[in-house]
């Protein structure tokens, strides 16, 4: 697992996540979708109601990272 706090551009090691039960069952069909798909490029954004907080989530394998940012790619390498 890996989080990403992308306004300080640092890895999160302890997150609380309150959802809505409208978000929670979004975010469920989300993860689905991610589960059942044959690209390991697809990503979801979740977002609340005015789209004023965001969630985004994707499946990654550490052998098959090029198509995340350089980013992404050190966070999934090296947790950092």
């Amino acid at each position: 697992m890996r989080i990403l706090d992308e306004k300080t551009n640092k890895g999160v090691n302890l997150l609380t996540l309150l959802l809505k039960k409208q978000e929670a069952e979004q975010l469920v069909a989300y993860l689905n979708l991610l589960l059942e798909s044959e690209s390991s490029k697809d990503h979801h954004h979740l977002s609340n109601d005015d789209y004023s907080k965001e969630i985004t989530i994707a499946l990654y394998e550490e052998n098959d990272i090029e198509h995340f940012s350089d980013r992404c790619k050190e966070l999934i390498l090296h947790d950092k």
